[in-house]
């Protein structure tokens, strides 16, 4: 750590965290609060738009016909990426991959992998032949922390506006013939993300700020869906306690029962 940074971080401790505030007035196991809006994009199959505080996610979705997977010729594919524009945030230079971006489209990825969010078998339209293919597209509007959990709940919501129309096919001639009977995606698990800002061994802010995430050394991304623990999330960073993270676990299993109730609100 650079002596500014550790002056920063010095003056932050002893002006707020000392006093178990923050500079944007929560405690320091506060969240801030969600907002979630459905069927944001009216060109695509499904859609959601999620807030964080000021971080700010857009989620859209296309499901296409495809080929399945030689090893997997029975189920559909979920397909997500992730683009943190440069005009999200200030950290973020133009022109150049974002390193943030890749590491959060392959954690949602395996997500949706490890999760069972979806049974990609209802995507199979016939064995070997056709499947859908859901292409997840999100989009960080502001950056301002925490924006992997903005992420997830985008995901989530927009797969749960998303209507599939039926679909007939001929083995024989290979021809396909779409019927105007849209059938809605059955989702299988809500998984909800928390992360949390580790400051130094004595202090854990949950959902940092960009500003936070700055002065922290070390984040940690708890997974659940308020009672199985899917994922412990550490992208380096310094060592942290057991109890440190068996308090994380608890403060998130607590904040996904918030995050349902929103997005069962929002339908």
């Amino acid at each position: 750590m650079n002596s500014i940074k550790k002056n920063i971080q010095d003056t932050y401790t002893k002006e707020y965290l000392a006093l178990n505030k923050r500079n944007d007035g929560r405690q320091l196991m506060d969240f801030r609060d969600a907002s979630l809006n459905l069927n944001t994009i009216h060109t695509a199959d499904g859609s959601a738009a999620v807030k964080i505080g000021n971080t700010a996610v857009i989620c859209g979705i296309k499901a296409e016909l495809g080929v399945p997977k030689s090893e997997t010729p029975d189920i559909g594919y979920l397909l997500v990426n992730v683009e943190l524009p440069s005009l999200c945030s200030k950290k973020i230079r133009p022109g150049i991959p974002c390193d943030e971006a890749m590491q959060i489209t392959s954690f949602l990825n395996e997500v949706c992998n490890n999760c069972k969010i979806l049974d990609l078998q209802q995507l199979c339209i016939s064995v070997d032949k056709l499947v859908w293919v859901l292409s997840c597209d999100i989009y960080c509007l502001n950056y301002d922390g925490s924006v992997l959990d903005a992420c997830l709940i985008a995901l989530l919501s927009a797969l749960q506006t998303v209507k599939i129309p039926e679909v007939k096919y001929d083995k024989e001639t290979e021809e396909t013939n779409v019927i105007e009977n849209y059938i809605p995606l059955k989702i299988n698990s809500l998984p909800v993300s928390s992360t949390f800002g580790v400051f130094n061994e004595k202090y854990i802010l949950a959902d940092p700020t960009e500003e936070e995430e700055q002065l922290c050394v070390s984040k940690l991304t708890v997974v659940t869906n308020g009672s199985l623990l899917f994922s412990l999330h550490k992208p380096g960073g310094e060592f942290i306690k057991d109890g440190q993270i068996q308090n994380c676990i608890r403060q998130a299993q607590n904040r996904t029962k918030t995050i349902h109730k929103l997005i069962k609100a929002a339908q």
